[in-house]
């Protein structure tokens, strides 16, 4: 005897570029959504009765007509309605959850259509709306990336027979990180936009001019920082990668007494992650 532990299905990274035509100017969003409906949907994967699924052809509609009717929404909004209609739409679900990707586009000054976009940041949202209890939404930024050109140390670590320590002891060095942080509301912000705003802006001046002792020292001066500047902010993780560069030897060419140049070795990268929570 067989016995289901849980059933899940839903739509992936279903891309749509939403266009608005204003007398002022064009608006354009682009987004990719995944989303999944959770919930008692057994008698479709054992029996093949289909009348407990919502196609996802129908998740698709949904999405492009809310896209469609909120394009100036936030991206946390825009996920948590529709997580909220997909799990309404659905008897069978007992939560639906709704993951938006947007690649910002932004119009170039003083033009009415042409637009830019960010090649590495990315704005995300991942909403859950649960039958009969609220909806919850955690908010995030992905591809993020910050250097600094001095600053940075690693020394003080623990050695083993395998270790080194010549090779990564460094009193001062370059620290270029990539990587994602997202977060968790106390209460839901009255505009989530601004709050995205300052959580970035605090995550990029977390380190402006102040040492750090290795990459995961500076990921908690990150994750730190996004708390202290954004009250609305309950719980905040943070990822990083850390890039290496090889500082290269131009003694030979009479080169090196002033400035240096690296080769980058972006076949390895190491990784940190912590999470912080605000005090009681």
């Amino acid at each position: 005897m067989h016995h289901v532990v849980s059933t899940r299905y839903g739509r992936h990274d279903l891309r749509l570029l939403g266009v608005k035509p204003g007398a002022t100017g064009h608006q354009a969003r682009d987004l990719q959504l995944t989303m999944t409906l959770e919930g008692d949907f057994a008698p479709a994967f054992v029996k093949g009765d289909n009348t407990v699924l919502l196609p996802t052809r129908s998740m698709a509609n949904t999405a492009s007509v809310f896209l469609h009717d909120h394009l100036e929404a936030g991206v946390e909004q825009l996920a948590a309605a529709l997580a909220e209609r997909l799990v309404e739409a659905c008897p069978a679900a007992s939560a639906a959850r709704v993951a938006v990707l947007e690649y910002p586009w932004t119009r170039v000054a003083d033009s009415h259509h042409t637009f830019t976009t960010n090649p590495s940041d990315r704005w995300t949202a991942d909403a859950t709306a649960h039958r009969g209890r609220p909806t919850t939404v955690v908010s995030g930024i992905s591809g993020l990336h910050r250097a600094v050109t001095t600053g940075s140390a690693f020394t003080g670590f623990l050695v083993d027979d395998y270790t080194l320590a010549e090779q990564v002891t460094k009193e001062d060095r370059i620290l270029h990180l990539s990587g994602d942080m997202w977060w968790e509301y106390g209460s839901r912000p009255t505009d989530y936009d601004h709050c995205r705003s300052e959580a970035l802006r605090a995550f990029m001046d977390s380190v402006t001019d102040q040492r750090s002792f290795s990459s995961q020292h500076s990921a908690y001066l990150s994750a730190a920082a996004v708390l202290d500047a954004c009250p609305d902010i309950h719980r905040v993780g943070v990822r990083t990668r850390a890039h290496y560069h090889a500082p290269l030897d131009l003694s030979p060419f009479d080169r090196g007494d002033q400035g240096s140049v690296h080769l980058g070795t972006d076949s390895s990268y190491s990784s940190g992650e912590v999470t912080l929570t605000r005090g009681v």
